[in-house]
């Protein structure tokens, strides 16, 4: 039978399920729990004694590159001992699990689940600890290397592939495209001297919130998680996703903002330096992860549906461009 072509297909959650039992050894699986649509789908998997998490990967947004990267990574800061998430072998000794789908081959790792909870980051003690945990991270990952090539998280990656994507979706609004344009081109303008006289390059986790992507116990015990956007970059856009989640949460309430900020800061250099190109930098980077989040909603709208990302939503955004000062 000829399968219609797909652009994005669910896997079976009892197929799935009868795939770990098949392929782990672990405690036998009572619930497999479709738990969270994002970039991919996240399983909540039960036994009687213990929590998983497995992760599919979309065919068209990871290769098996990229997967065996970030578990290199996360394999890497567990032997550093920086509380993560960490994939779980399965019965051969592999990782990384191959399911043939309508639109490709998807991917499939078993994860230990990260203990505690997301929460709201509303205390400078919880940022500083944040920023101590951060900082670990980033020191931990400095002698990390893996065999498996994965690209960089640089400016054709934060600007060229965004705006390529923003211009196809505001070709009825050609002047805010230019405007748009005109304003990166000037933030490209400003990070650029930074960049020469050296920014902190190194390994990044890519998605550094501070309420999500990160496990809080009672006694403060923080794991990370979900690696999926890591890579080699700069640490200051690292960093700068932190600012960005404080300044939506917070309402842009500047005094709530800068006082989280601030505390981040203390903490994270208390385990680490942060030059002073560095913090400068993240003004800039928090306007260019904007910049990359307006044509990622763009991009998933090809498979989340177009409703949510009407005129105006793209008003929304460029009030915030054109209100922007760095």
């Amino acid at each position: 039978m000829h399968l219609f072509p797909a652009s994005y297909t669910l896997l079976s959650r009892e197929a799935l399920l009868a795939h770990i039992r098949q392929q782990y050894d672990i405690d036998e699986p009572r619930f497999l729990h479709y738990f969270l649509r994002g970039m991919n789908d996240t399983y909540l998997l039960e036994t009687e004694t213990a929590r998983y998490m497995f992760r599919v990967y979309r065919a068209d947004r990871r290769t098996i590159s990229d997967i065996a990267f970030e578990l290199d990574l996360l394999t890497h800061l567990a032997g550093k001992g920086v509380p993560v998430s960490t994939p779980i072998a399965r019965r051969d000794g592999t990782l990384i699990n191959a399911f043939p789908a309508a639109e490709g081959t998807k991917h499939g790792v078993l994860f230990t689940f990260a203990e505690g909870t997301e929460r709201r980051v509303r205390t400078a003690d919880d940022s500083r600890g944040f920023g101590q945990s951060v900082a670990r991270m980033h020191e931990a990952a400095s002698t990390f290397a893996s065999g498996h090539p994965r690209s960089r998280i640089g400016l054709d990656v934060l600007i060229d592939r965004p705006l390529d994507v923003i211009g196809e979706h505001l070709a009825h609004r050609q002047e805010d495209i230019a405007f748009l344009r005109q304003r990166v081109t000037e933030l490209r303008e400003r990070l650029q001297p930074l960049i020469d006289e050296g920014l902190d390059f190194g390994i990044c986790h890519g998605d550094l919130h501070g309420n999500t992507n990160v496990a809080y116990t009672e006694d403060g015990r923080m794991t990370h998680y979900d690696f999926d956007l890591c890579g080699y970059g700069w640490r200051a856009y690292d960093i700068a996703e932190f600012r960005l989640a404080r300044e939506i949460h917070s309402g842009h309430d500047p005094a709530e903002v800068e006082a989280l900020w601030s505390a981040f800061l203390d903490g994270y250099r208390s385990e680490r330096i942060l030059r002073a190109q560095d913090e400068q930098a993240v003004p800039i980077f928090v306007a260019l992860r904007q910049l990359w989040l307006f044509a990622l909603c763009f991009s998933e709208s090809e498979l989340i549906g177009a409703a949510d990302f009407d005129d105006g939503f793209i008003d929304g955004k460029m009030a915030y461009f054109r209100a922007l000062t760095i």
